[in-house]
């Protein structure tokens, strides 16, 4: 057969193939190619599964293929929505609370539940299957036990996870959970014995740093390693398996977040990495020239999906051979055509391109499908969408534009329908990495944009993932980290790991140089008797703190009003603009001194132009002392009445004659306007009515006199006549 109607031979099978009228695997046979494509697809050692996931798996599976009841998962049995609605095939519904199902069957997943959401089951009848992870349920258990020893339990683990909250439950509620720098301020100063409980799916490294923390206060200690190494392991294993592979396929749910962590781990490391949740998600157009591909896959993706998705990866390869066959014919027929009917064209000049070969190009065309760019070779280079960015854009055109001179590196020199692929994410991600290094060893401040919260921190892009720990956010603890994403932060990088794909940048040491060159400033141009603008920040029993531009001065309680105050709640809030007045400034210990009375207009002014000694005035009893009691005279002006000064007669204890809040009368009977001192006094007042008394009764007396030599023999008594008199 000639080597033009082999090309024709082989096209016309592959259509046959394609329509289904003969099989693939014959087609392999009859050329010769079958167990000799070429190809190898290896599996990650830690994929798919794991122990706990295909436990409740099964467990469900059987149920639902064995039970006539209902059947209800307490919630999603696992992250991936083809094997959620495999079990739905079979009947299996799911239900958030317990209070929804009347009858039936209920099953807990892995994570498990608290006690009470099991009885709240049993108590309603139900059939409890409990699926969960023995490792889980040996973490409740250990708790459980230690709590009734009477030991603390501290959790190591995510406040929100469903498992923390399960063991949290078996502790009725009274463990602590450390999950950040900030929970360790929690904690007793000194506890006599504690237990440590972790997270199954936590890191060693936390595990160890509550441990080493929890060493320093606590007498006794306990501790129990439930960490579930198989998240790690995946992790390292892809990571491992990516940099000996031409791609990699990461299979799982996509809101799976262990799976999109699997994903950004292998692109990490410089692998060309696709997501995918089934096998109708792969494309031919991925593994064109591709010798080794790597397959790993998240914890909640079952087993039948990755081997579908090898299987489909296989038979993609198969016709991948076939058509390299019927290429290699066609090239062959063309060059003999070319020869003989064709005007020769003048490649002279340009340059065959390699792969991996970095090239500086121009964007002729920005599509839906690519961006074309022109590399000076015989036809432009097409830079597909998921080789444009690494960062999420909308469309194309909010990364590169027509006209724009960008570097690119060559993926494939000519894949299958004649483009030159090219990549402008790897260039970026090399540049990315040589930018941080240089941020890195100079301590420059860089600025990148917050794209999303994780656990324990923030993500930003700086070109490639980087990492901001939430104890280095701020100086102060921010409860709320989703706040700043979308924003872009000054930062400063403070690790790199670029063999393990990490940058670790803190927001918090930016922060704290500002704040020590502006406290430098203030505090060289501050002076006592400046009258300044800030803002309340906090209140305390004792005053508050004062925003001054970065740096917080404290405001007395004994210096905001003329008048005594409670709390300084009474005349203040947080968050208010204030003027302040500046009593002192101590640059050595960095302290700022503020009175806001000062400001205000002096009420013993008015008081002395207003009052005389001798006069009588009302107030409120402020205060009691073993000397006395003050009065206030008017907002801001005390007046002290002393004990001598209460009553006329003996007065053991202030107590007797007054107490905090009575509202009295006294006379002035001094003013000392330099002491700002007023001396009153109630005995005085209360003599002046003695005296009235005594007048009133000689006049009494005189009259009855007058009545007795006037009227004499009246026959009216002097009792009849004045009888109240002598009662009183």
């Amino acid at each position: 057969m000639t080597k033009k109607y082999k090309g024709f031979f082989l096209i016309f099978i592959i259509f046959q193939v394609r329509m289904g009228i003969i099989s693939l695997e014959n087609v392999l046979v009859f050329v010769g190619l079958e167990g000799g494509l070429g190809l190898e697809i290896i599996l990650a050692d830690h994929a798919g599964f794991c122990f706990g996931v295909t436990r409740a798996m099964d467990l469900t599976m059987d149920a639902g293929k064995n039970d006539d009841n209902e059947i209800y998962t307490l919630g999603p049995l696992i992250h991936n929505p083809q094997a959620v609605n495999k079990l739905e095939g079979l009947g299996i519904r799911i239900v958030d609370e317990v209070d929804e199902v009347n009858e039936g069957t209920i099953i807990i997943r892995s994570h498990g539940v608290p006690p009470n959401t099991l009885n709240e089951a049993k108590d309603k009848d139900l059939e409890v299957l409990d699926a969960t992870c023995p490792f889980v349920k040996k973490a409740q258990k250990s708790a459980a036990r230690l709590q009734e020893a009477g030991y603390q339990v501290i959790i190591s683990g995510d406040k929100q996870h469903p498992e923390v909250v399960a063991i949290l439950g078996s502790t009725n509620g009274q463990a602590i959970v450390i999950e950040e720098e900030e929970d360790f301020e929690k904690l007793p100063k000194k506890i006599k014995k504690a237990g440590i409980i972790a997270q199954t799916t936590q890191s060693i490294d936390n595990l160890k740093t509550v441990v080493n923390r929890l060493m320093d206060i606590t007498e006794e200690l306990k501790v129990y390693n439930t960490i579930c190494t198989t998240t790690n392991e995946r992790q390292t294993s892809a990571a491992d398996l990516a940099v000996e592979v031409d791609i990699m396929i990461v299979i799982g749910g996509y809101n799976s977040a262990n799976t999109n962590r699997l994903a950004e781990v292998c692109w990490e490391v410089g692998t060309t990495t696709y997501h995918i949740e089934t096998a109708d998600d792969l494309s031919r157009d991925w593994f064109h020239n591709i010798k080794r591909i790597g397959v790993t896959a998240g914890a909640s993706t079952p087993n039948w999906i990755i081997k579908e998705v090898v299987s489909r990866m296989e038979d993609i390869k198969q016709e991948e051979n076939v058509n390299e066959e019927v290429e290699e014919v066609n090239e062959e027929e063309v060059e003999e055509v070319n020869e003989e009917e064709v005007e020769e064209v003048d490649y002279e000049g340009v340059k065959a391109l390699e792969k991996g070969e970095a090239l500086d190009g121009t964007v002729e065309q920005v599509t839906d499908d690519g961006v074309y760019v022109n590399i000076g070779a015989k036809s432009e280079g097409l830079i597909p969408l998921n080789e444009l960015s690494s960062s999420h854009f909308e469309s194309p055109s909010d990364v590169v534009a027509e006209g724009d001179e960008i570097k690119v590196e060559v993926l494939n020199p000519e894949d299958e329908e004649g483009n030159i692929l090219l990549s402008k994410k790897r260039i970026d991600y090399e540049e990315a990495w040589g930018s941080v290094q240089q941020a890195y060893e100079s301590g420059e401040i860089i600025e990148a944009e917050v794209t999303k919260e994780v656990k324990g921190g923030l993500v930003v892009d700086i070109g490639l993932r980087g990492f901001i720990p939430a104890s280095h956010v701020a100086i102060e603890y921010i409860e709320d980290l989703s706040q700043y994403i979308g924003e872009t932060l000054p930062l400063r990088i403070i690790e790199v790991e670029r063999d393990n794909n990490n940058v670790v940048l803190s927001r918090k040491e930016v922060l704290a140089e500002e704040l020590e060159e502006k406290k430098e400033e203030i505090f060289s141009s501050l002076e006592e008797g400046d009258v300044i603008s800030g803002t309340i920040t906090k209140l305390v029993d004792f005053g508050a703190f004062v925003d001054i531009g970065g740096v917080e001065g404290l405001l007395h309680i004994s210096e905001m009003s003329w008048g005594r105050i409670d709390h300084p709640s009474d005349v203040l809030e947080e968050g208010e603009e204030i003027e302040v007045k500046v009593l002192g400034v101590n640059p050595e210990e960095e302290r700022i001194s503020l009175g806001l009375k000062q400001i205000l207009p002096d009420p013993w002014d008015q008081f002395i132009d207003n009052h005389n000694e001798g006069e009588v005035v009302s107030g409120k009893i402020t205060k009691t002392v073993d000397f006395g009691a003050f009065m206030e005279i008017e907002p801001g002006v005390e007046g002290l009445i002393h004990i001598s000064q209460l009553s006329r007669r003996h007065v053991a204890t202030v107590e007797e004659v007054v107490t905090a809040g009575d509202e009295v009368e006294a006379k002035i009977i001094n003013i000392e306007p330099q002491e700002r001192r007023v001396g009153l006094s109630m005995k005085e007042l209360e003599e002046e009515d003695d005296n009235d008394n005594n007048n009133n009764t000689q006049r009494k007396q005189k009259d009855v006199e007058e009545f007795i030599d006037d009227d004499e023999g009246s026959g009216v008594t002097i009792g009849d006549m004045f009888g109240e008199l002598f009662e009183e």
